[in-house]
């Protein structure tokens, strides 16, 4: 708080004082008292300037794709980026060329934003959310014309954090250090989906689903060696160093673009359910998965079934940087009912919870259910239409879930032991 909003004056005192603002979006500036004609009133909080807005997220996998496909979409045929023609040579030149399609993306994001925004404070005025955060009232200004005590919470909504870092660890380890492929031969199999049917073929969105076709012989050993090149999660140290690479980039690049209000933009790492459409929309990635299946969840989550080495091992690598750099970072886990049944297995999860926030974590979420259940749920939702699931950072009703994230949940790493 005090990192982003000291430049607006915040004290300690306000930097206390916060609460989430739309998922898990970071909030200042609440719970404050308003002293007005003699008598003060407590006001017990309201959501940031940027969740009266629209999001837009950054679908970064993609991103990725397009680096190799010299900005091309081989999926539609559509030209997305200006083509960088550029030798991918190098493991340096490939993650150079992500950055500058990424700051292109950041820069369209931000006109998009200020625009939307700018219209939006004039004819679809926040006057409720703004009565909710100190200084409104008093100033009589709304959110749009910074009533707010502060304003630098305009964000970039990030998504598919883990699989571009494991699909770029894949790239480095299987291309440029171990020399395996040439980078046009790991294009060609993400192109061709390792020689698998897509999902859209199939219609099942879970990263454990393969069906092969007559070409998967082609791909199969590239495709082993992505699958078993480094992933996040395990605390090594090969896969969790570019996280912190590009978490560290992320907050200068980001805080280098400013919001309609003339603040640096602020980054929140969170999916929502962005990653199902996403995930949809990109093809095969390096790091093994397939086109069309879902994202990685949260930002900070393994991508299912990557995470070998427990609770801990994970813990060590979501926090190789400083959670404090963006606005949110965002983990799910699942757990298994009986890794944390009775008053003992409370007190393990509250253990579990203490140690990821004492090595700086900011978010983790549990869903506590077997995958078991859940795909008894989606085979017969009539029978189930009380369950209830955690998502990324909003709670929803099982049977109002759609398809594409009813696999991504069922196939998250499920944990029988805290």
């Amino acid at each position: 708080m005090l990192d982003n909003y000291g430049p607006e004056g915040m004290n300690l005192q306000d930097a206390r004082a916060w609460c989430l603002g739309g998922c898990l979006e970071s909030s200042p500036g609440c719970f404050q008292p308003l002293h007005y004609n003699g008598k003060t009133y407590m006001i017990p909080g309201g959501a940031s300037p940027t969740c009266g807005t629209g999001v837009h997220f950054l679908a970064m996998p993609k991103i990725l794709e397009l680096v190799l496909t010299n900005g091309l979409d081989k999926r539609t045929g559509k030209r997305v980026y200006p083509a960088h023609n550029r030798k991918l040579d190098s493991f340096e030149t490939v993650y150079d060329q992500w950055k500058k399609y990424m700051e292109m993306s950041v820069e369209i994001l931000n006109k998009v934003n200020n625009l939307q925004m700018d219209i939006w404070r004039k004819h679809v005025m926040p006057v409720v959310n703004s009565l909710l955060k100190p200084d409104c009232f008093k100033k009589g200004q709304h959110l749009g014309t910074m009533g707010a005590r502060y304003n630098a919470s305009i964000n970039v909504e990030s998504c598919g954090t883990i699989t571009l870092i494991n699909s770029l660890a894949s790239i480095k380890k299987n291309v440029y250090d171990d020399k395996k492929y040439s980078i046009a031969d790991m294009t060609d199999a993400m192109i061709n989906n390792f020689g698998f049917k897509t999902a859209y073929e199939t219609g099942v969105y879970s990263p454990d689903f393969r069906e092969n076709t007559e070409e998967s012989h082609k791909y199969e050993q590239i495709f082993a060696d992505s699958v078993h090149a480094p992933k996040y999660g395990n605390a090594d140290d090969y896969v969790d160093s570019i996280l912190k690479d590009y978490e560290y980039y992320m907050y200068d690049m980001v805080h280098s673009y400013h919001s309609y209000y003339g603040k640096p933009l602020y980054l929140c790492q969170i999916s929502v359910s962005t990653h199902g459409p996403q995930g949809f929309i990109t093809l095969a990635t390096a790091d093994g998965r397939l086109a069309g299946t879902t994202y990685s969840d949260g930002s900070v989550s393994a991508a299912p079934g990557t995470d070998k080495n427990g609770l801990y091992a994970l813990f060590e690598s979501a926090t190789v940087y400083d959670h404090g750099i963006h606005q949110i970072s965002q983990m799910n886990l699942k757990l298994h009912p009986s890794s944390v049944k009775g008053l003992n297995g409370t007190r393990k999860l509250l253990d579990v919870i203490r140690a990821y926030m004492r090595k700086g974590g900011f978010h983790v979420q549990f869903n506590v259910v077997d995958s078991k259940t859940l795909r008894a749920a989606q085979g017969t939702p009539d029978k189930y239409r009380d369950l209830m699931v955690r998502v990324a950072g909003f709670t929803q009703y099982w049977c109002e879930i759609g398809k594409q994230i009813q696999d991504e949940v069922i196939y998250r790493t499920e944990y029988e032991e805290v």
